[in-house]
Formats: structure tokens, sequence, C-alpha cells
């Protein structure tokens, strides 16, 4: 951004052509990397199940039939977690909780879905219930 608006203050040389390339190029990138992550989607109408992976929002993946659903359930994990001491940065020290959506599927395969906030596991798990009753 300071690329492109820099001319606006300042007499410069560079062709404008240059100027959006070189502003532009690390816009995307950054575009691309903030839309960049991962899911899960479950039908649970069609009884499908897709693992995609999200590039500038679109999700790419596959559907495939959704195994049988035996048991659903609500874990907490807590842990301690350290960083390395450097020797610049202070050791922090800190006990994280992490909670997670358990779902066991037929054939003793276990599907998790960890969350960092309690309300938003309940949450997940009152929706895949509520998905399961259909």
């Amino acid at each position: 951004m300071a690329v492109w608006i820099t001319p606006f203050f300042l007499e410069v040389d560079t062709p404008i052509s240059k100027i959006l390339w070189v502003g532009g190029i690390p816009l995307l990138l950054g575009l691309g990397l903030i839309s960049t992550f991962s899911g899960t989607l479950i039908d649970f109408e069609k009884k499908k199940i897709k693992r995609y992976q999200s590039i500038f929002w679109v999700k790419t993946g596959k559907w495939e039939p959704l195994p049988g659903i035996e048991n659903t359930e609500l874990i907490h994990y807590t842990y301690q977690h350290r960083n390395l001491p450097n020797g610049i940065s202070p050791t922090v020290s800190a006990e994280i909780t992490t909670y997670k959506c358990v779902l066991k599927l037929e054939g003793n395969k276990l599907l998790v879905f960890d969350y960092a906030k309690e309300k938003d596991a309940i949450l997940a798990l009152e929706q895949i219930q509520k998905g399961l009753q259909r």
C-alpha cells in the first residue's frame, strides 16, 4: 500500500506499471495467505463428509460417504505450554485448554474437531447431534 501511495506525495521517475506490480504482488500473496485454511463439512441429509482446503475462499475437496457415527462426546485437554528460552525474549509458560468434539465412527475410528473456546465446541456438538437425529 505504501508503494502505491508514495507517488501521490513524492515525485518519482518509476513507471506506474512497475509501481502497480511491486505493490500488487505482495498484496495478492497476502490475500492468498489470509484466505488459506482447511476444514471439514458434514452433510447429514446426504450422509457425506468433505475434508477441504481453501485458498482465496474457494473450497476444494472430495465428498465421501459419511461412516456411521456410534457416539459423540465433548472432552477437554489441558496442557502446559512453554516457549523455548533463546536468551532474548522472556520464557513464557501458560496452561492451555483445548476442547474436542469426538465422534466415534464405526470400525473404531475417531473424527475429532478441536476448539479453543468451550462455547464453540458445545455449539458444534449440538449441531452434530441435531444432524444425527435427522
